[in-house]
């Protein structure tokens, strides 16, 4: 079984994840050095747990829109719900770690990320309903 889709989208989700952790992890050394110099000022851990939460909260939802996507895909479903539902996936999780990496509080990236990615949850979880009882 091929799932080309899935595969694109998990490649591009994937890619994106080693750009939040490569920043994570040039928080974590900059905190790192600052404790060996006399302990990391609070704008530093602020920053670091920033970074922690952004990797996280795309750690929430990434691997679950790709399951459904990959269910989406191996059932058959129209492809064009499995397009939209890759595409929006990306563009949501690409907005949402975007805005939530420049901005802690509300940003245009990180409201729009959040509602672009539940939609296509709510819209994936009911195209796969629809694919299992209608279709299958």
């Amino acid at each position: 079984m091929s799932l080309p889709i899935t595969l694109l989208a998990a490649s591009l989700l994937v890619s994106l994840f080693l750009i939040l952790i490569v920043r994570n992890i040039q928080a974590r050394l900059l905190k790192i050095k600052a404790d060996q110099s006399g302990g990391a000022s609070p704008e530093i851990e602020a920053q670091l747990n920033h970074r922690m939460r952004v990797v996280a909260n795309f750690s929430e939802y990434a691997p679950l829109g790709l399951v459904i996507l990959g269910a989406l895909e191996a059932a058959r479903a129209p492809t064009f719900l499995v397009m939209g539902v890759a595409i929006a996936l990306v563009l949501g999780r690409i907005l949402h770690a975007w805005g939530f990496s420049r901005s802690a509080g509300a940003s245009f990236g990180r409201m729009w990320g959040t509602i672009i990615t539940l939609l296509t949850l709510i819209v994936a979880a009911l195209g796969g309903l629809y694919t299992a009882l209608l279709m299958g």
